[in-house]
């Protein structure tokens, strides 16, 4: 390859990765919005926002950069299936947000790359190989340090949520594999958002509670750095290979023990950091051997 290629490569790969690293701490403070406004709000106003507040964002970024014709759906029904499932899973993770701390939060979603593996395997028609399948058992070993009953517990209701929140995550993440076969980006980012804002407004509407003016700013936080998140991710993985950007997305633990102390005074505990800590690591491992997949 030439000498300028392997430049422009290199440089694409490291804007990439920059992009994945503001893209996380954006997800951070989305979060961050939403455990905020899940104090008073019930969850399933709080994904309604989540959904509406970052669909104006999302269409303005579409127009803008004239993709509207993009956002047409090929295969229906696995939108609205993607739909359901997102609708669910958002509600989980907003109760679990509110009943736990960010940074054991945080550590429960990391599971979500051991199921996905695992569902890899019948939905996906995916191969994994024995050093795939060990660094899963590895990381649900680290689940088990994590919510002993000294550091979460195992039937607590946030961990309850957060394991079924993470399930409804990583379903999602295998249709949206399937999808990214017939689906562009745009429709896929913006069939995400709409379905948020119709069926968590429909329910939210069974239990609104009213919104202050001290909301306004968690509100414009909450669509703000969501739909800049999801713009950032989906350049950062335009220009750099999954396989380079995958383990950037742990640095949020980073930010969620921050901002988790900064702004309410929490901080795990040593199980929880011991577990998340294995777990992350098992996530890397899986992460390295399906790029030395792929690149066979």
């Amino acid at each position: 390859m030439p000498k300028q290629h392997l430049h422009a490569a290199s440089e694409h790969i490291s804007r990439g990765t920059i992009f994945m690293l503001l893209a996380v701490f954006c997800f951070a403070l989305m979060d961050v919005a939403m455990k905020q406004l899940a104090g008073h709000m019930s969850s399933m106003q709080v994904a309604f926002f989540r959904g509406a507040t970052s669909l104006p964002f999302v269409l303005v970024w579409v127009i803008m950069n004239n993709r509207l014709q993009r956002i047409k759906p090929n295969r229906w029904k696995l939108h609205v299936l993607r739909g359901a499932v997102s609708i669910l899973f958002l509600i989980l993770t907003v109760i679990t947000l509110r009943e736990l701390p960010l940074a054991n939060a945080y550590a429960i979603f990391f599971v979500a790359p051991l199921i996905i593996t695992l569902l890899s395997v019948p939905l996906l028609k995916e191969k994994v190989g024995i050093h795939r399948y060990s660094a899963v058992a590895v990381g649900f070993i680290g689940v088990l340090v994590m919510l002993n009953p000294n550091a979460m517990g195992f039937l607590s209701y946030g961990v309850i949520t957060g394991l079924a929140a993470t399930l409804g995550y990583s379903i999602v993440m295998i249709l949206v594999r399937i999808m990214h076969r017939t689906e562009h980006s745009e429709s896929l980012m913006f069939f995400f958002v709409l379905s948020l804002t119709i069926g968590c407004g429909f329910f939210a509407l069974f239990d609104w509670r009213p919104i202050t003016l001290s909301d306004m700013p968690w509100l414009f936080a909450l669509g703000f750095s969501g739909a800049i998140a999801q713009y950032l991710l989906t350049e950062a993985y335009r220009l750099a290979p999954p396989s380079v950007l995958s383990s950037f997305e742990y640095t949020a633990m980073i930010w969620a023990l921050l901002l988790g102390y900064w702004l309410w005074g929490e901080w795990p505990g040593a199980g929880v950091l011991v577990g998340a800590a294995i777990v992350i690591a098992s996530g890397i491992y899986i992460s390295h051997r399906e790029a030395r997949r792929k690149q066979h």
